[in-house]
């Protein structure tokens, strides 16, 4: 019978992302295959993993309720125990992670040594060590390696996003209905205004005059805000600020998450608060231009050599990793007109990569 592991993380968007290497390392190392538990919001991504089979739905909505608990819970134990595994890792290493992969069967159980939630440790009988104080994927990378037994550096954790076809098929064809041409797609530059903290959140001015700056220096541009249903206010705002101009295209609420992965692949430059679609950006390899206030870019920033982190460093609350703030003092401290100078070098080096010819006027 051929070896079966069962992966444990659920959510965020980023957090799974940051899992990717480390599974497919470790699927690569083994001969394995993989079933994975995740939320349902996120299961579009594992399309992208070769080494995945099964997704096993982690109803959270419907676990939180008396109402739904039981047949949600019946559910998602039987889908547990489908497959004998050869081990449960838990890369999420909270209480509720833990608990519910227990169910599953298989003679592992594997966990952080110092779990995010400390009473999950008593669901684990294998753990790992992770390094406190670096980024979220170097941890999965530790997780995995030690693991294996064997050091990261023994270990090829290299991973590229292979093509969806039919996401790329559908990310067209939102282009084409947008009136967006081919020749504009040749610098396109996406933009993230959303993020699930209102203090991660720059504001729509920001990005209006961000856009009016690029605009100017690069007048090929082409820009298209991306996001859920959530950010279609931040992005009509920005589209008004802009002066409803053509160069401006919202696709917020209607992207599928292939489609907005898709989308991130085509741009030249993403351009994007803390959130999720910034980590699919640096997935791709596509340029990242990030902005960050109350958290840790060492910690959770976007993992890729090709990216700028706009943070400032002279506001004595940054990096406060707050939810609510009175005076958000560190979008403040932040110049659009910088902005877009660190735009247009990322911007200069991506085109001249594709051999793409555009003149900026000063």
């Amino acid at each position: 019978m051929s070896r079966r592991f069962l992966i444990v993380k659920p959510s965020s968007l980023g957090d799974v992302l940051h899992a990717f290497p480390a599974v497919a390392a470790l699927c690569r190392e083994s001969g394995a295959k993989a079933d994975w538990l995740i939320h349902p919001a996120f299961s579009p991504l594992l399309k992208y993993m070769p080494c995945v089979e099964n997704a096993i739905l982690f109803q959270r909505k419907k676990l939180g309720k008396i109402s739904s608990f039981f047949p949600a819970y019946r559910e998602l134990k039987k889908d547990l125990r489908k497959n004998q595994y050869d081990a449960v890792i838990d890369l999420q290493g909270l209480f509720r992670s833990a608990l519910i992969a227990k169910q599953a069967k298989a003679p592992y159980h594997a966990g952080p040594e110092k779990p995010r939630e400390g009473i999950a440790k008593l669901f684990y009988n294998k753990h790992f060590s992770q390094d406190p104080g670096i980024h979220a994927l170097l941890k999965n990378n530790q997780a995995v390696a030690h693991f294996l037994g064997k050091k990261t550096d023994e270990i090829d954790f290299s991973f590229t996003l292979p093509v969806v076809e039919e996401n790329l098929q559908s990310a067209n064809a939102l282009l084409e209905n947008a009136g967006i041409s081919p020749d504009q797609k040749n610098c396109l530059i996406g933009l993230a205004p959303g993020a699930r903290w209102i203090t991660k959140q720059w504001k729509a001015e920001f990005f209006a005059e961000l856009v009016s700056e690029l605009k100017k220096r690069i007048p090929a541009a082409h820009f298209i805000l991306l996001g859920t249903s959530d950010d279609i206010p931040a992005a009509d705002t920005i589209i008004s600020l802009c002066g409803n101009a053509p160069h401006v295209t919202s696709l917020c609420g209607k992207t599928t998450l292939g489609d907005l992965l898709e989308l991130t692949r085509m741009c030249t430059l993403f351009v994007s608060n803390d959130s999720g679609p910034m980590h699919i950006a640096a997935a791709l390899d596509v340029p990242v231009l990030a902005l960050f206030g109350p958290t840790d870019p060492v910690l959770t920033g976007p993992f890729t050599e090709r990216k700028t982190i706009l943070q400032p460093e002279n506001v004595s609350c940054i990096r406060c990793m707050k939810r609510q703030c009175a005076d958000m003092r560190c979008q403040d401290a932040v110049s659009p007109v910088n902005a877009a100078d660190r735009a247009v070098a990322m911007i200069r080096n991506d085109l001249a990569r594709k051999n793409i010819n555009i003149i900026e006027e000063k």
